[in-house]
């Protein structure tokens, strides 16, 4: 099936499996040096991804379909996008306040961690970003819900 002119594909994968596949009229993700909006006809692009928010606007929807991510990359070639998460997340499964709990337990693991013990201050951090941009993306939601 091929996307009009009017859209693209987007696949967005995580560690484990497919997360979603279809069409956007256009996405916006947290790239490495800043936000990053890719619509139609883009050019080809790789582009390394930070933990944060992924949002992509279906085709005759005004809400966006909003994911959490912990990183990875995003692949742009021929109106066809690739987003490899280490970790994604629709945010209709995130549960605000186990996650802050997440992060409370994650902050505090990163500062009793001797510096010494390198893979499990590397996991802590990972936690940690993983459930800041969970709350991003719950906060996000919010903020877009009370202006519509």
């Amino acid at each position: 099936m091929v996307a009009n002119r009017n859209t693209m594909k987007i696949e967005v994968v995580d560690s484990e499996k497919q997360i979603f596949a279809g069409d956007v009229e256009y996405l916006v993700a947290p790239g490495s040096e800043g936000e990053i909006g890719v619509f139609p006809n883009h050019v080809p692009l790789i582009c390394k991804l930070k933990p944060g928010v992924l949002r992509l606007q279906m085709p005759d929807q005004a809400d966006q379909l909003i994911f959490a991510i912990s990183g990875g990359f995003l692949e742009v070639q021929k109106n066809q996008v690739i987003v490899l998460a280490d970790i994604a997340q629709r945010t209709t499964e995130l549960d605000e306040e186990r996650l802050i709990e997440q992060k409370t337990k994650a902050l505090a693991k990163v500062k009793q961690t001797p510096a010494s013990a390198t893979a499990d201050v590397a996991k802590a951090q990972a936690a940690l970003e993983l459930a800041i941009a969970e709350l991003k993306a719950i906060d996000y939601i919010k903020k877009h819900k009370n202006k519509a």
